[in-house]
């Protein structure tokens, strides 16, 4: 497909570069470049090419992060995101359109720069600039993540948090997975290789193609929180298969070539990483009266299934994990189930949370994570209740108490959301 098709068929891109690729700017960066790299050149610098790296790093990671949240923040503001929802827009299309249009001028200069390359002293390593191209895209996928998720709490806000936004994106361009997987070799030269499913891979090769991995998965949320803000009807399956691929990837590290991990580990683990992206599509996604109230009407299971929230059918499959690990197990299986208990706990207190208060949740979350895991094992603590907190936390100790305190105080946080949901629904 040429250039120009791709342009007929994505007006939002069409759009974007005509207003930030403009006359006076494509001018601009190359002169900005040339004045640049010859005056390193006269000041004796040697490798050039490392300056390259560092400035594909700026435009594309520091820079692109900001202007891929501004591309969505400035139309919210302008008041003119209101109109593009309006409009019979591909979602597809339109992400891809904010997210390469509104970093067009960034990747100019960095096409710019990988063009003067050839030319420069030095030698360039095409697995650190590929890194840093992919690195740079998710850094940009990230930041309109952000914006895009911050604006489903708050619609009414005109300016989101754009340098929330541009950190999380700068995060997400380091290759973090680099000294965890090397965690899983250290008999293998100290993270120069990793084991994966038994198999042996260089650690370098394998950090990189996670990464383009998981910029894929960055690239359809941004297109499916783009759907749901065009009203298109929203499905849990997008998030659901995240997270079987995460704990896929998360058990991989488990498998050696002459190890296979038991049945409780590999439940506990994969227990452990569907409770944690629970909390975070619990913590990243809004709860309204609304959506229960859909879900409640809906005709059949197909259309209910298709209106859960996100995160609840992989909190139902992080539960039926623990159960797995609790029943497999067979020893210590109470502070696993306390434990179970405990975050069926967190995520009832977060709907009630999201169902009683229309804003600042997020203040009173932390509030409520604060006392619940700071503030009150202290006071218990200091005031010598071992019973009170054995009620409250899986102990090692008083079986009986540190089983069913936790399971108690879960089946009072769904109480206290199904109290919150028909009190907010009678209003």
């Amino acid at each position: 497909m040429s250039a120009v098709t791709l342009l007929r068929l994505n007006p939002e891109l069409q759009r974007c570069l005509w207003l930030e690729l403009t006359p006076t700017r494509l001018v601009l960066m190359p002169a900005l470049l040339a004045l640049g790299l010859g005056g390193l050149h006269l000041t004796g610098t040697e490798d050039l090419t490392e300056w390259v790296t560092y400035l594909l790093y700026f435009l594309l990671v520091l820079w692109g992060s900001r202007l891929a949240a501004d591309s969505f923040v400035e139309e919210v503001a302008q008041g003119t995101w209101d109109i593009q929802r309006l409009s019979a827009s591909n979602p597809w299309a339109m992400a891809w359109g904010k997210l390469l249009g509104g970093t067009a001028y960034a990747w100019y200069g960095a096409g710019l720069g990988l063009l003067a390359l050839p030319f420069l002293p030095g030698a360039a390593d095409g697995r650190e600039l590929a890194a840093i191209l992919v690195g740079g895209l998710s850094a940009q996928a990230t930041a309109l993540l952000v914006v895009l998720a911050l604006h489903r709490f708050d619609a009414s806000r005109r300016r989101g948090s754009t340098t929330l936004a541009q950190m999380l994106g700068i995060l997400a361009a380091i290759p973090s997975l680099g000294p965890m997987a090397a965690l899983s070799s250290l008999t293998k030269g100290w993270g120069e290789v990793t084991l994966w499913f038994g198999a042996e891979f260089a650690l370098a090769d394998f950090t990189l193609a996670h990464e383009v991995a998981m910029l894929a998965w960055l690239l359809l949320a941004v297109a499916w929180l783009i759907r749901l803000q065009l009203g298109h009807a929203p499905s849990p399956v997008p998030y659901l298969a995240f997270a079987l691929y995460q704990i896929a990837f998360v058990l991989g590290f488990l498998f050696t070539d002459t190890l296979t991990p038991p049945l409780p580990v590999a439940a506990g683990v994969a227990a452990l990483a569907a409770a944690g992206l629970t909390y975070l599509a619990v913590l990243a996604a809004p709860l309204h009266v609304a959506d229960i109230k859909r879900l409640m009407r809906a005709a059949d299971w197909r259309q209910r299934w298709a209106l859960l929230p996100s995160w609840l059918p992989v909190a139902i499959l992080a539960v039926a994990l623990g159960v797995v690990a609790i029943v497999a197990g067979g020893r210590e299986w109470t502070m696993a189930a306390a434990t179970l208990a405990l975050f069926v706990r967190d995520i009832a207190l977060v709907a009630a949370v999201r169902l009683l208060s229309r804003r600042r949740t997020a203040l009173l979350l932390v509030v409520l994570a604060v006392l619940l895991y700071g503030l009150l094992p202290e006071v218990l603590a200091g005031i010598g209740g071992d019973a009170l907190k054995a009620w409250m936390f899986p102990t090692m100790g008083a079986a009986p108490l540190s089983l069913a305190g936790p399971w108690a105080q879960a089946l009072t946080a769904v109480a206290l959301a199904g109290l919150a949901w028909t009190r907010r629904k009678g209003r």
